[in-house]
Formats: structure tokens, C-alpha cells, sequence
């Protein structure tokens, strides 16, 4: 479950929508399998370790592609199970 709560700096000009994300096994089950079979890309444009997630986050370049935050080996095992 994803859960945002109410930023701290709201824009002068701008919107901030706090929002509560459900993830669905059977739907999560699917990506997967349509990711493995080779029906659905990835850009992945970057990978960084948990430890490393706020640098990734903040590039000092602009990077194509999406930035994939890489969890500890267990969880990583867990997940390719």
C-alpha cells in the first residue's frame, strides 16, 4: 500500500492531490507474467539501492527512463518467487 500525506510546501500556482494506492495481487501477478513472456517493456533508466534512493531521486543529469529503487536481497528473493 502506497500511502501520501499532505505536502509540506504547496505551490503557488499548482495543485497537490494526497492519494491512497491498493495494489491488487492479480493484477501485480499479471504485470509480471506479461513482463517475463515479453508483451510489456520496461524503460528502466536507472537502478539504485534503497541506501541511495534520495540521490537517484535528485540527478545531478537527466536520465531517460524510469529510476527503479532496487530493496534488500530478501525482499528481492521474495518477490522473484
Amino acid at each position: 500500500m502506497t500511502v501520501t500525506g499532505p505536502t509540506e510546501a504547496r505551490p503557488a500556482d499548482g495543485l497537490t492531490i494526497d492519494f491512497v494506492v491498493v495494489p491488487d495481487r492479480a493484477q501485480l501477478s499479471e504485470v509480471v507474467q506479461r513482463v517475463r513472456n515479453g508483451r510489456l517493456r520496461t524503460n528502466i533508466g536507472k537502478v539504485a539501492a534503497l541506501d541511495d534512493a534520495v540521490a537517484a531521486f535528485n540527478p545531478t543529469e537527466r536520465i531517460k527512463g524510469k529510476t527503479i529503487i532496487r530493496g534488500s536481497e530478501r525482499v528481492t528473493r521474495r518477490l522473484a518467487a
